[in-house]
Parts: structure tokens; C-alpha cells; sequence
């Protein structure tokens, strides 16, 4: 079995459920040694044009660099970090993560006025408003979800007895 100080990688950046790979995995060692990625938005220009046609290209304005990031969890944490599987690559030698939660969910675009006083996994639906930007959801308690198109709300299913 997995000794307690035995570290893994958990890859927050794909959607849930996030992928579990041991340190040594040979697919997420760009976010172990932290490489730097470049997220272009303004895409190339031309530097310089020289006498025989060819020219120096680079990134364009709106360019951002970061670095990527290995987030770390120990076989202890592996309870608390929420829905995961296991890496095809590397199958770390861990259970699997919890199941799926027993959620519908609807389109943040989708919510009508049908869904006031529906109470989803974060609380009851008081308010809801729908921009450009995307929509707006107050809950009872205050708390606001923010949510972009094809976002979506998690409403809990009703258990069949």
C-alpha cells in the first residue's frame, strides 16, 4: 500500500472530476518543474522584415506568461479535495474518488422565473438576472453565483424510494 507521506498531483485545471497522478507521471511534469506557458490573446507580429523577404515574428500585444503549478495533496488529504479519478497513465495506487453527487443540472441561460424559490446545492434561488456578461444568481442567503454561458446550477435530485 501508499506509505502517508506519499504526495500526488492533483490537475485542478481540467473540469471536475480533476485528474489524481503520481509525482512521477510522466504527463503532468510540465506542472512538477513549473514550466512557463504563454497564454496569447493578441496573436503574432512581425519584429522586423528583412532584405531577402523573411521575417522575425513574435507574440503580439495581450500576450500573458505564467507558470504552470503542481498543486501537491498527500494520501491523508485525499478525502477533502472533492470528486477525482485516477490517471490512466500512471494509476496511482489510491481508491477512486467519491461517486458523482445525485445533482441535475440546468444552464445558468436556461434559469427562468419557474426556478425563483428552487433551492439548488448552494442555497435557495431569490433573484435571477440574466446580462451580456452572463447571469446573476442570488441565493436567500446572500451569497451571489456568477455564471457565464454554459455554466451551470446544480439542483439536488429527489431520492426515489
Amino acid at each position: 500500500m501508499v506509505p502517508e507521506t506519499a504526495r500526488f498531483i492533483l490537475n485542478r485545471n481540467s473540469e471536475p472530476p480533476h485528474v489524481l497522478h503520481r509525482e512521477d507521471c510522466p504527463t503532468i511534469q510540465h506542472q512538477v518543474r513549473g514550466d512557463a506557458r504563454i497564454e496569447q490573446a493578441g496573436g503574432v507580429e512581425v519584429l522586423e522584415t528583412y532584405e531577402d523577404g523573411l521575417e522575425l515574428v513574435g507574440p503580439g500585444d495581450g500576450t500573458h506568461r505564467s507558470h504552470y503549478q503542481a498543486s501537491y495533496v498527500g494520501i491523508d488529504e485525499l478525502a477533502t479535495v472533492g470528486r477525482y479519478r485516477r490517471c490512466k497513465a500512471c494509476a496511482p495506487d489510491v481508491p477512486e474518488g467519491p461517486p458523482p453527487a445525485q445533482v441535475s443540472l440546468k444552464k445558468a441561460e436556461t434559469l427562468s422565473a419557474s426556478d425563483l424559490g428552487r433551492v439548488t446545492v448552494d442555497g435557495e434561488i431569490e433573484r435571477i438576472k440574466h446580462a451580456k456578461a452572463g447571469t446573476v444568481v442570488t441565493l436567500t442567503t446572500g451569497k451571489r453565483l456568477q455564471l457565464q454561458e454554459g455554466e451551470t446550477v446544480a439542483f439536488p435530485r429527489k431520492l426515489r424510494e
